[in-house]
């Protein structure tokens, strides 16, 4: 029994709901995708006229000369005498024929074939050909044909094979011109598909709780909205062209039918073969592309967490370790795409080519066994004809065959985005107004658990008066944040009440919550563009409002040193920025918002004594009037708050102000003394 891989796990929606959803995705593009399958099918028409163009030229032209002739009037004149082909009316002794024999055209006295001559002799330069009519061995006179002498038998149809070349050059063109439209609309539909998944995708990006985000790596998100959702053009793009295939297919059989109907009836017994082979193939091929999709996204996951712990890595050196564990996610895939190419081997295309050969043989037996037994003459036109269709029979089925690897990565890619789209949304979203909150604060009996099982909050209450200054303090684990996480409605409760200002914060709709609410995190985001647009955060702010709040915070080099003021572009993540300064953009673009609520997560965390006193400075002023959360393992940022909240597993251990705290000589104590080496 083979070992369960820990990527085994995927999605697989069934195929009918797969194409169900991107037919409504394509639908919106009908008109041009209607189309690209009228042109589809106009010039798949006229593809299957050109063979009988060719079979034409074959056979009543270029050929044409190796006929039988009647000697006494006509168009061709030849030692001075007239010639024209026999007709049912014509006078046996007066006709010739010219045959293609041992590498030369022969013109002989009577009606010959070149299966009847046994035969040719030179004698004084007279031609004698032997030949055998009615079981009887006869002998007649006959010539060598120059190329001056065979040319005047082809001037009669020399007008007809220019139209027929002409003919089927325009029919070039137009197909052509046909495939470039036909290319153009179905490109376009494909290229709006992919738009409206990408937009759909991001959409749902917006409206995800954050545990989902918590819970999936960000490499492997950006895959699914990025690759997988171009694998869902791919599937169109396969899908559209199995059904050109399709109809390719019909109209081809069609022709054959019209053409030659015991040889149609021969070429579809092939029909069960190959469809049994094609869904045997699929099934197969299915498992592995699943597998070789979610490594995809878990390699890329990986790359995007080395890359952005690299410092890290390269600190503690680890290199060698994510080598070896980027080398085996690396060995994974490429044994799972290594049974993938021998899957595809062993139901390759070399077996459909062997089917398509095999018809070819069918039909050369089918056609040859009809002359031996006499029942018809086939000509080499015809022939062509046939194989023609034959090729073209089979060019749409191998079409259909060589998308299938497609097809099933794509359903993979598919059924990962749709998946995507389809998880649980976050709840209590939308603006229904501006609610202006006063700061007033309440958490009633608040107990919260992210797995269900073990609870980070236990029966946490506490009111908080507008205006206060709130520092929560406690070791890692102890339940800070997630309160400051739950006021933001990041999570749902579970049990209990916040309530804002009297009112339960689940009368108001989550972005109408946060509208009140500044957070400053230990890392706070910086986006490309410039030092205004990460304050306003592209709103309509003036220059004068932008400046005014950075000089309020002590951002003055902001304005003034940095070489093009407050259009300075910032690099990747702010990396031109320090520390510091990114927090003071952060505390920029809150105060210019203006909530009545503030929270700053380990905001001084990682940050040098001098940087601290200016951030203190900054949110002095962004603290005024407001209600303000400060979660702080530097107990010196806190240490003037109006209460302090000491929180341990879960619960209030202690609360008070920093001199009430420090006299109870409790857990407080405990953590300030450590801090900062006070015995």
């Amino acid at each position: 029994m083979s070992k369960t891989s820990k990527y085994d796990k995927y999605v697989n929606y069934p195929p009918e709901v797969v194409l169900k959803r991107v037919v409504k995705y394509a639908w919106k593009s009908r008109v041009i995708i209607g189309l690209s399958l009228l042109f589809l099918s106009i010039f798949t028409v006229l593809e299957l006229i050109q063979p009988t163009l060719v079979s034409k030229l074959l056979d009543e032209y270029l050929l044409s000369v190796q006929d039988t002739w009647e000697a006494g009037s006509g168009d061709v004149t030849f030692n001075g005498i007239n010639f024209q082909k026999k007709t049912e009316t014509s006078n046996p002794d007066n006709l010739y024929s010219i045959i293609y024999y041992d590498g030369n055209y022969i013109f002989v006295k009577g009606d010959l074939i070149k299966e009847q001559i046994t035969s040719v002799e030179i004698n004084n330069d007279l031609l004698s050909v032997n030949y055998i009519d009615e079981d009887l061995s006869l002998q007649t006179t006959g010539e060598i044909l120059d190329q001056e002498e065979l040319k005047c038998f082809y001037n009669p149809v020399v007008p007809l094979i220019m139209q027929t070349v002409i003919l089927y050059a325009v029919l070039t063109v137009i197909i052509a011109i046909l495939r470039y439209f036909q290319n153009i609309f179905f490109e376009s539909a494909s290229m709006k598909l992919t738009l409206d998944m990408r937009k759909s995708a991001f959409e749902k990006l917006n409206r995800l709780p954050i545990q989902y985000f918590v819970s999936e790596p960000s490499g492997k998100i950006v895959t699914k909205i990025t690759s997988d959702s171009e694998g869902v053009r791919g599937l169109y793009s396969v899908i559209f062209q199995i059904i050109s295939a399709v109809i390719s297919l019909i109209m081809v059989i069609v022709a054959l039918f019209l053409a030659e109907f015991k040889l149609a009836i021969v070429c579809l017994c092939a029909t069960p073969i190959i469809l049994i082979w094609m869904t045997v193939y699929r099934k197969v091929n299915n498992r592995y592309q699943h597998k070789i999709r979610e490594m995809n996204s878990i390699i890329n996951a990986n790359m995007a967490q080395y890359v952005g712990g690299m410092e890290i890595i390269q600190q503690f050196e680890q290199e060698e370790r994510m080598k070896n564990e980027y080398d085996n996610l690396l060995k994974t895939n490429y044994q799972y795409k290594m049974n993938a190419l021998r899957i595809n081997s062993i139901f390759g295309g070399d077996l459909l080519g062997l089917i398509q050969n095999a018809l070819v043989a069918v039909t050369i037996f089918y056609f040859g066994r009809n002359v031996l037994v006499g029942s018809s003459i086939v000509t080499a036109g015809a022939i062509y004809l046939y194989i023609q269709y034959i090729s073209r029979i089979i060019d749409p089925i191998m079409m259909i065959f060589s998308n299938l690897n497609t097809l099933e990565d794509s359903f993979v890619a598919s059924s990962r985005i749709f998946d995507f789209i389809d998880q649980p949304e976050d709840k209590y979203l939308g603006f229904n107004k501006l609610p202006h909150f006063k700061g007033d604060l309440e958490f009633k009996n608040i107990t919260f658990s992210y797995d269900q099982k073990n609870p980070v909050l236990k029966n946490i209450s506490f009111k908080v008066n507008s205006g206060d200054f709130i520092g929560l303090a406690g070791h890692t684990g102890s339940g800070k944040t997630t309160i400051m996480t739950l006021l933001q409605r990041f999570y749902d409760l579970e049990e209990g009440q916040i309530l804002i200002d009297g009112i339960d914060f689940m009368n108001y709709t989550k972005q109408e919550v946060r509208s009140n609410i500044g957070y400053v995190i230990q890392e706070p985001a910086i986006f490309s563009g410039t030092i205004k647009s990460n304050i306003t955060m592209n709103e309509d702010f003036t220059d004068e409002q932008v400046i005014k709040v950075l000089r309020m915070i002590g951002g003055d080099k902001f304005v003034d040193e940095f070489p093009m003021g407050i259009y300075t572009p910032l690099d990747h993540l702010g990396s031109n920025l320090s520390t510091g300064e990114k927090q003071l953009l952060s505390f920029a673009r809150i105060l210019l918002r203006d909530p009545k609520i503030i929270i700053l997560d380990e905001a001084t965390a990682n940050i040098d004594t001098e940087t601290e006193r200016i951030i203190q400075y900054a949110l002095t002023v962004l603290a005024k009037g407001r209600t303000t959360f400060v979660v702080a393992h530097r107990l010196s940022t806190i240490m003037h708050a109006d209460q302090i909240y000491v929180l341990k597993e879960g619960e209030i251990a202690e609360h008070g102000t920093h001199e009430e705290l420090y006299n109870m000589n409790g857990y407080y104590k405990g953590m300030y003394d450590a801090q900062f080496n006070n015995k």
